[in-house]
C-alpha cells in the first residue's frame, strides 16, 4: 500500500433520483411498456440498482442524495430498500460525527430560472423532507443539473446549508478539483462548493472501459487524475467522482459490483481512502475563494438555455421549450393570484403556509397543528368549509412547483413522456383551483399550450397533450362553455 494514503482520497457521489411518474388525480403510475418486464421504471430501476446497492451497503461508503420524489415512492413500495439506504447515513453519524446524504431541491427544477419565492420553496421543503427522513438537517443540497445563481447560493446560506456541488467548468477561472472552495455571497456570506472531476466523471458516465474494473480504475485511472504537485508534497487532495447513481446496476449493468469492490478494497489497495464529502470538510476546510460563472449548469454548455429558450445542447428544433415554459410561467402567475386572494382571510401568510405545506401533505404534522402555526383567527379556520378551501389551494401549489420539473425540458422534443408528465402536473393545478374557488385557469393555459409544438410529430401540439391526458371525473375540471371570470 502507498505511503500516501493519509493523503489521497477518492469520494463517490452518487445523484439517486426519480421524477414522479404517477397520474396526478389517481396517484398511480401508468403502465411503462418499455419497463417491461417491469410495471413501470421505478420498479425496474429499484430492483436494479437501489435494492442491490443498499442489499451490498454500497450507500454506507459513498456520497449520495435520495430524491424527495423518489424517497416517497420507495417508502410506499420498497419499504426494506429505503430504510438500508436511511441506515447507511444513520451509520456515518454513528461512526465519524456527520452523515454522508445530502438534501435536493425538491422538486428537481432548474432553480436560476425559478422566481426568488419558489426558489426558497424548493429549497425549503428539499431540507424539510430531508431532516423528515434522516433525522437531522442536511448539511449539504444537492442542486438539479447542477444548475446554480448567485441567488440560489445565497438562500441555501441562509436556509442553513454548508456546501453544495458543481462541474468544474461552471467558474469564471480554472480550479483545481481536489480541494473545497469558498464562494462569497452578498452580505459577507459564503458557501463552500466542491468540484467533481469532469474527465473521470463523465469517463464513469459514459466509457465502458473506465469501470469494467475497479482494480485497474484505482491503479490507473485515479492517480492520473491527482494534481502531482500535492502528491509530491503530500498535500490533502480528494478526487471526486460525481454521477447519476442510477449509473451503477441500471444504466450499466453490475456497475454496483464495481463500486462494491472500488469501496472495499479496490482504492485503498492502491493508496486511496475512501470518505464523503462531509467528512472532508470536517477535516480539510477550503483554504481557497473561486468566483462562478452563473448562471451556469453541468449540462448545458449555454449557461441555463437548455431548460428555457433551447439551445443545441439537444437536437432539432428548441422552439417548443420556450412556448411551454412561457405556458406553464403564466399558469403560474395565476395560481399565484388566486391563492393569494381567496386564502387571504385564512392564512395570515400565504407564502409561508405554502413552505409549510410539505408537513400537512405528508401527515408530519398536524391539520390543528398547521392551521394553529399559519391560520388567522387564532389559529382556527374560518370554517370547515374555508378550511378546505385553503387546502385545496395549497396543494394547487404543490402541484405548480410539481409541473416545473426539470425533465420536461431536458430533452429533444415535445412529444415524450417527461413534457407530457409537467402538463399533466399543470392540469391537476387547474382542477383545483377550479374545485375551491371556481375560476377557470383551463382555457388560456390551453390556448397559450397551443404555440409549443413537436418537430418529431408535425401538427401535435401542447394544446393536443393536454387534450389527450386521461379523463378525469366530471366536475373535476371546468366545464368547456365556463368562461374565466377572471379573465
Amino acid at each position: 500500500m502507498s505511503s500516501s494514503t493519509q493523503h489521497q482520497y477518492l469520494c463517490l457521489y452518487g445523484h439517486f433520483y426519480q421524477p414522479p411518474r404517477d397520474d396526478p388525480f389517481t396517484g398511480q403510475i401508468p403502465l411503462e411498456p418499455g419497463a417491461t418486464p417491469y410495471p413501470n421504471y421505478n420498479e425496474k430501476i429499484t430492483v436494479e440498482c437501489y435494492q442491490p446497492n443498499a442489499e451490498a451497503g454500497n450507500f454506507d461508503s459513498i456520497t449520495f442524495d435520495l430524491g424527495p420524489t423518489l424517497a416517497a415512492w420507495l417508502e410506499q413500495r420498497h419499504p426494506a430498500v429505503y430504510v438500508r439506504i436511511l441506515a447507511a447515513d444513520r451509520l456515518n453519524v454513528e461512526r465519524y460525527g456527520v452523515g454522508n446524504a445530502l438534501a435536493q431541491a425538491y422538486n428537481h427544477t432548474i432553480l436560476p430560472l425559478a422566481t426568488s419565492r419558489d426558489k426558497y420553496t424548493q429549497i425549503r421543503w428539499g431540507l424539510d423532507d430531508f431532516a423528515h427522513r434522516f433525522g437531522h438537517t442536511a448539511e449539504g443540497m444537492w442542486l438539479a443539473e447542477t444548475a446554480v445563481d448567485l441567488e440560489t447560493l445565497t438562500i441555501l446560506a441562509d436556509c442553513g446549508v454548508r456546501y453544495t456541488v458543481l462541474a468544474p467548468w461552471q467558474t469564471a477561472a480554472s480550479v483545481d478539483p481536489t480541494e473545497p472552495y469558498r464562494v462569497a455571497l452578498p452580505g459577507g456570506r459564503e458557501i463552500t462548493v466542491f468540484f467533481y472531476n469532469g474527465p473521470l466523471s463523465g469517463g464513469v458516465s459514459f466509457d465502458w472501459d473506465t469501470t469494467s474494473n475497479a482494480d485497474t480504475f484505482a491503479a490507473a485511472f485515479l492517480p492520473n487524475h491527482l494534481n502531482a504537485k500535492k502528491t509530491a508534497s503530500a498535500t490533502n487532495q480528494m478526487v471526486l467522482v460525481a454521477t447519476d447513481g442510477e449509473l451503477y446496476g441500471h444504466h450499466k449493468p453490475w456497475r454496483d459490483r464495481f463500486l462494491s469492490h472500488l469501496v472495499r478494497e479496490g482504492a485503498q489497495a492502491y493508496g486511496f481512502e475512501v470518505t464523503t464529502l462531509g467528512r472532508y470538510l470536517r477535516d480539510h476546510p477550503p483554504t481557497c475563494e473561486v468566483e462562478l460563472q452563473v448562471p451556469s449548469a453541468w449540462s448545458c454548455s449555454h449557461g441555463v438555455a437548455r431548460w428555457r429558450e433551447g439551445c443545441d445542447c439537444t437536437e432539432g428544433d428548441s422552439a417548443w421549450k420556450p412556448a411551454l415554459r412561457g405556458a406553464l410561467e403564466h399558469l403560474a402567475l395565476r395560481l399565484d393570484e388566486v391563492f393569494t386572494g381567496a386564502t387571504a382571510p385564512m392564512l395570515a401568510d400565504p407564502w409561508a403556509a405554502r413552505n409549510g405545506y410539505l408537513a400537512l401533505r405528508n401527515g408530519w404534522q398536524s391539520a390543528h397543528e398547521f392551521w394553529e402555526q399559519f391560520g388567522t383567527n387564532d389559529g382556527r379556520p374560518l370554517s370547515a368549509t374555508a378550511q378546505h378551501q385553503a387546502e385545496q389551494l395549497l396543494e394547487a401549489q404543490y402541484f405548480g412547483q410539481c409541473m416545473f420539473t426539470s425533465c420536461g425540458f431536458f430533452f429533444e422534443d415535445l412529444d415524450r413522456i417527461e413534457p407530457r408528465n409537467d402538463i399533466a402536473f399543470a392540469r391537476r393545478a387547474i382542477s383545483l383551483v377550479w374545485q375551491a374557488a371556481q375560476v377557470n385557469l383551463e382555457a388560456d393555459f390551453v390556448r397559450t399550450l397551443a404555440e409549443a409544438q413537436s418537430w418529431h410529430t408535425p401538427g401535435l401540439t401542447g394544446a393536443d397533450i393536454y387534450r389527450q391526458l386521461p379523463p378525469v371525473a366530471p366536475g373535476l375540471l371546468p366545464d368547456k362553455t365556463q368562461a374565466d371570470p377572471a379573465a
